[in-house]
């Protein structure tokens, strides 16, 4: 996930062009605040004029000011045939993007597990659904976004899986969830509480109720790496056969609107 406060639209519009296939792009006020305060981003970017909350140690952030625009505007003109200002700020977003946005997350870890699990590569499809939820968890606790992501209702959403026998998005998006609140408990400072809250579940009782009718497991049990092994191993002989990521495979066009 990449957090993207900048005033200019243009430059908004660059971000989502460049950013990976798989990953969103948060813009929006209340949602910057909130994937900055509880989300788990790559890269920040910012105009200097827009404001920033604290952001959590580790986290690079990028500041694109007046003079950045001036001379990416003077380098666009100089060029032998000028790009549109769009393509050329989607080629200057994406090279700060390899630049200064962090190469590994844990969520590039944990899906890296999950297809050792598998025993075979994730599809594009499935790394798209599953990166949005376990990037940003709190945002992802119902099938809407989901949705928008994919700029379908939910209901076409859900025939989608339903036409190639899958589980439906919201058994995914379930374990997904999850798949975060097992590696924020990793850290054994923090509560069950606080992780119920940062993957927006509306009290403690009610991760713990989820997590037994989905997985026979306590927040307890997936503090540790024998845990966590078990959870991703359960996920996989359920939900991540190779009928199902062959049947991942031919939503592949899932997300491909999101840029337009």
């Amino acid at each position: 996930m990449i957090v993207a406060q900048l005033s200019d639209p243009q430059l908004r519009k660059a971000v989502r062009h460049a950013a990976r296939r798989d990953e969103d792009v948060v813009v929006d006020g209340r949602r910057v605040l909130d994937a900055i305060d509880v989300g788990f981003p790559r890269l920040i970017m910012k105009s200097d004029d827009m404001r920033l909350p604290p952001v959590p140690p580790g986290i690079p952030v990028v500041v694109i000011d007046a003079s950045t625009r001036r001379r990416w505007e003077a380098e666009r003109r100089g060029g032998e045939l000028p790009l549109t200002r769009l393509d050329f700020a989607t080629r200057s977003m994406t090279a700060l993007i390899a630049e200064h946005a962090l190469e590994r997350t844990w969520v590039d870890a944990a899906m890296a597990d999950l297809a050792r699990a598998a025993g075979m590569q994730l599809p594009p499809a499935l790394r798209g659904f599953a990166r949005r939820i376990l990037e940003f968890p709190v945002h992802y606790t119902n099938l809407r976004p989901l949705a928008e992501a994919c700029n379908l209702s939910r209901g076409a959403l859900k025939a989608k899986f339903r036409r190639r026998d899958l589980s439906s998005p919201y058994t995914y998006q379930r374990w997904f969830r999850v798949i975060a609140v097992a590696h924020l408990l990793a850290d054994r400072s923090v509560t069950v509480a606080v992780a119920a809250e940062r993957t927006g579940f509306t009290s403690d009782g009610n991760l713990c109720r989820m997590m037994a009718s989905l997985c026979e497991m306590t927040p307890t049990n997936v503090r540790s790496v024998l845990g966590w092994n078990r959870l991703l191993i359960s996920f996989a002989w359920q939900h991540l056969t190779p009928e199902a990521l062959e049947a991942w495979s031919a939503l592949d066009e899932l997300f491909d609107l999101r840029v337009a």
